[in-house]
């Protein structure tokens, strides 16, 4: 059969089966990197708080401070992204982020963490909406979810790894004269400047330089997939996106989703310590099984999004869940059950990440697709200073985690009812993308238009 001939569906499969092969797995080795390194410290927490007399709440607005050079260069970083192009500016992002994770192994105090944590924000600053955006210049707007599923796979397996491996890297303790902890910074900033350099050299720009791809897949993915669009970025843009209500309502609802998972991924282990009174590698081991649990998760209601079309109902339940789940495990009493709640809270999370990401990335068209996507991510990201800042102090106050939980708990309740507001906004404008995932819809910044993928 000729290619002309295949239909769109034949077509989008051959595709996706190229980029899951050629382009996937090296953005997801990216993002498994960028979340080992980024998490880490809530691993060592104990240690590291021990050697440089860290508070709860302390270690909190350190692993917070993160997001304050995250969000201060995200959207400048992605502007500068569609400038110079995604590859050279994703190897660019990982090896200065490689960089100053491994500088991490020098500090010694609260003051030099505290900048380091900054620092390290700004040098990560771009890489997932980056991320997320490359592919979908690669991918046809059908699969999308499916693309960012897989590509979302690469947080909670690098959490669960990274907790497994940082917790082994702990009983390095001593050797060379080095504390354990700053072992885990030095080994684990180095595969980020590896792959930075397979990146910049042979990973190709856009579709169209692909050798891959056939003349007929190249048009495709012109026609239907986002491109990349370097003549309209800038201060107009931004304003352009900053005015439309829709970004702040996605803005919103992504912080009240990502802040409970935010305090979770730097307390975990704490919690852990807390509920089954061992030592900091033991809790590193054991945290590894909520990120197992929401692996599975993510895989099983990526397939059920595919399969149904909807979009709405699975992420208002799955934010629903979570709020419940760890409600029920925060006030059981029993360390077992409440780790099951603090899973739950995890996998609510990783539920619903790649069909809201999908959902942004589909709705905004052109140079406001860069923008909006940033807005979103740097608002939302916004929670992981705030987050684990007041989840530390209410932990000094309090002595228990459990009162900071509860609020990370009523956060996902609010982003359940966010996310129903959410879809309803975009059925009135777009008739229907909560129920139809085949629908491309693009809205600009004075207009909304929709086409079939």
């Amino acid at each position: 059969m000729a290619t002309e001939q295949l239909s769109p569906e034949a077509m989008e499969a051959g595709i996706y089966k190229k980029m899951l092969a050629r382009i996937l797995p090296i953005v997801m080795l990216g993002m498994f990197i960028s979340y080992i390194d980024r998490a880490n410290i809530g691993i060592v927490a104990g240690p590291m708080s021990e050697d440089l007399g860290l508070t709860a709440a302390a270690f909190g607005l350190s692993a917070g401070l993160f997001y304050i050079g995250y969000l201060a260069f995200e959207i400048p970083s992605n502007l500068a992204l569609a400038k110079v192009g995604a590859r050279r500016w994703i190897a660019r992002i990982m090896v200065t982020w490689g960089a100053v994770t491994m500088c991490m192994a020098l500090v010694q105090n609260e003051l030099t963490l505290h900048i380091l944590r900054i620092l390290l924000g700004v040098a990560e600053a771009g890489f997932s909406p980056g991320a997320l955006l490359f592919l979908a210049f690669w991918c046809p707007p059908r699969l999308l979810p499916r693309a960012y599923s897989m590509l979302n796979l690469a947080v909670p397996i690098a959490l669960m790894t990274g907790a497994l491996l940082t917790s082994s890297l702990l009983l390095m303790d001593g050797v060379l004269g080095l504390a354990g902890w700053r072992w885990v910074f030095l080994l684990e900033g180095l595969p980020a400047i590896v792959l930075a350099a397979y990146i910049f050299f042979r990973l190709p720009e856009r579709p169209e330089d692909a050798a891959w791809l056939t003349s007929s897949e190249k048009s495709y993915l012109a026609e239907t997939a986002t491109q990349e669009d370097t003549s309209s970025h800038g201060v107009k843009q931004m304003l352009s996106a900053m005015r439309l209500p829709s970004v702040w309502l996605f803005a919103l609802t992504y912080f009240c989703v990502l802040i409970g998972f935010w305090s979770i991924t730097y307390f975990l282990p704490t919690i852990v310590g807390e509920q089954f009174e061992v030592g900091a590698a033991a809790a590193g081991f054991i945290s590894a099984v909520p990120w197992l649990f929401s692996t599975i998760v993510m895989i099983v209601v990526a397939r059920s999004v595919v399969r149904t079309g909807d979009r709405r109902w699975h992420m208002t339940g799955l934010m629903a869940a979570a709020a419940v789940g760890l409600s029920v495990g925060v006030l059981s009493g029993n360390p077992f059950i409440a780790i099951c709640g603090v899973a739950f809270g995890a996998a609510g999370f990783f539920g619903v990440l790649s069909t809201f990401q999908a959902t942004v990335a589909q709705v905004y068209a052109g140079g406001l697709a860069v923008v909006a996507i940033a807005l979103v991510n740097s608002f939302g990201n916004l929670s992981g200073l705030v987050g684990p800042y007041v989840l530390g102090l209410i932990k000094d106050a309090t002595g228990s985690t459990e009162s900071g939980l509860l609020i990370m708990a009523g956060f996902f309740a609010i982003a359940a009812v966010l996310v129903n507001i959410m879809f309803r906004w975009a059925d009135q404008q777009t008739g229907g993308i909560a129920t139809n995932v085949q629908r491309t819809t693009h809205v600009s910044a004075g207009s909304t238009t929709a086409s079939r993928a």
